[in-house]
């Protein structure tokens, strides 16, 4: 071959070359995330004022849709986050214009949710903060990131390998996930404090936590708490105390996936729910005996036990949906929704004696125990958090907006006023006052929350504003 004839085919393969390399170029850019993200951001608004008294009438100011198998979130910072299958939308809470959104046409939503309780900034404040996001990729939901709920604007970012079809949860400054299988919890800044139960990629064999399936989820300041089935343990549900971040109250052997249990209680019931979780004690709704809720401290003794008109067959239900009990967090407490029952209870300071630490010695006890591990000399008693049992009431459609000291409860009717700290005397027209909201005949699961003046009911795959 002639050196023109090489210098010819050599100007061909390198042309070839650069074909196939552009048309790979091209079919990466036409499937890869950056293509399939849309992020439209919003401008800084600032958060309406809330309403302090219960409003008197209500009419309908907006409606908008939104997947009901995904929900929709009202932010205390003045917007209502609708879902659909790729993308989350925030609309103005007063006026329902869109302010932001964020999609991915090439993945789907597993969740969304917030654990904001006030208007801070999202950059301010202890816990995982704004409206967090959760994508699948790869077979798991495994995108997490978080969202400014004013602008839009990606806040935090981290890649789990999350099961399919869990939830997420929020409690303290904690957020966490729960799925059958697998339970993470990360800190405000979505950094992984513990991975519990049947670990995708165990650092050692005896790190994952298997036999068990969760049905529950809770957390709280410095431990969170779960509801767990083990077969090799019999049929009745358990109760599990684990620190949120053993790593930074560990014995030096502890970190994120090797950790020991701070306490672990037979409830003796088939079914059980949590219903609030402190950092010293965990209060849980039993179906049997007969219905109750049982608060155990962190050695796995029941310190109360209190009869509660929840049927059985109603917490029996809510347990085997196997998500986290549907709730809402109170300026003293949490009102948890069970079937058409709502459970509110009240964390209070009390005395007693100082928790097991079980960073060296955790527990494991039965409800009927009542014995405290001993390590020499009696604690003296410390101030404690702990959960009493405000109130129940029945006939409720869905989760209650709180408003200044009062509380809306969804019902038949409308919205039903009750006094947040005693709740209602009876849901309904026999139980006080009731502001009539035409729902269009809609009388399915109906939650309710209080963003500014407005309230915002999700029925199903539809938002409605009212004010």
């Amino acid at each position: 071959m002639t050196a023109r004839r090489r210098r010819t085919t050599d100007r061909l393969l390198a042309a070839a070359i650069a074909v196939v390399v552009a048309a790979v170029g091209v079919v990466v850019y036409l499937t890869s995330d950056n293509r399939a993200t849309t992020d439209a951001t919003g401008p800084q608004v600032p958060p309406p004022s809330a309403a302090s008294v219960a409003p008197t009438t209500l009419r309908q100011a907006w409606t908008a849709a939104t997947d009901p198998s995904l929900g929709a979130v009202a932010s205390p910072s003045g917007v209502v986050v609708t879902t659909d299958r790729h993308a989350v939308t925030a609309h103005d809470a007063v006026t329902g214009a869109v302010r932001w959104s964020y999609t991915r046409s090439n993945r789907d939503l597993c969740a969304v949710g917030s654990g904001d309780t006030d208007d801070q900034p999202v950059d301010q404040g202890s816990g995982v903060r704004g409206i967090a996001t959760v994508y699948a990729e790869n077979g798991f939901c495994s995108q997490l990131m978080t969202l400014d709920p004013v602008t839009g604007s990606r806040s935090k970012v981290r890649t789990s390998p999350l099961p399919l079809g869990g939830s997420l949860v929020f409690g303290g400054p904690y957020a966490g996930w729960l799925s059958p299988t697998l339970v993470e919890v990360w800190r405000n800044d979505l950094v992984r404090t513990i991975q519990y139960g049947v670990q995708p990629n165990p650092t050692n064999p005896s790190s994952s936590h298997l036999g068990c399936t969760f049905t529950d989820l809770a957390l709280a300041e410095t431990q969170f708490a779960t509801v767990e089935h083990c077969a090799a343990q019999g049929a009745t549900a358990r109760v599990v105390l684990n620190f949120d971040d053993p790593g930074a109250q560990k014995p030096k052997d502890w970190d994120q996936f090797k950790h020991t249990a701070r306490m672990d209680v037979d409830t003796r019931s088939p079914a059980a729910v949590i219903v609030g979780v402190t950092p010293d004690r965990v209060a849980v709704l039993v179906s049997a005996p007969s219905p109750a809720v049982v608060v155990y401290d962190a050695a796995g003794t029941a310190v109360s036990r209190t009869a509660v008109e929840v049927p059985a067959a109603e917490i029996t239900a809510a347990a085997a949906q196997g998500r986290p009990l549907p709730a809402v967090q109170t300026p003293s407490g949490r009102i948890s929704l069970v079937g058409s029952h709502l459970v509110a209870v009240t964390f209070e300071s009390v005395q007693g004696p100082a928790p097991s630490t079980a960073l060296t010695t955790p527990t494991s006890a039965t409800a009927s125990s009542g014995v405290l591990p001993t390590s020499g000399a009696p604690a003296a008693d410390v101030t404690l958090r702990s959960v009493r049992v405000a109130w129940v009431g029945g006939s409720a459609l869905g989760l209650p907006a709180v408003v200044g000291d009062d509380v809306l409860i969804p019902v038949r009717d409308g919205l039903q006023v009750a006094d947040l700290a005693g709740g209602p005397s009876a849901l309904g027209a026999a139980g006080g006052r009731v502001v009539a909201v035409n729902r269009g005949g809609w009388t399915g699961r109906t939650d309710a929350a209080a963003v500014g003046a407005l309230v915002v009911e999700t029925r199903g795959p539809t938002v409605v504003a009212l004010r």
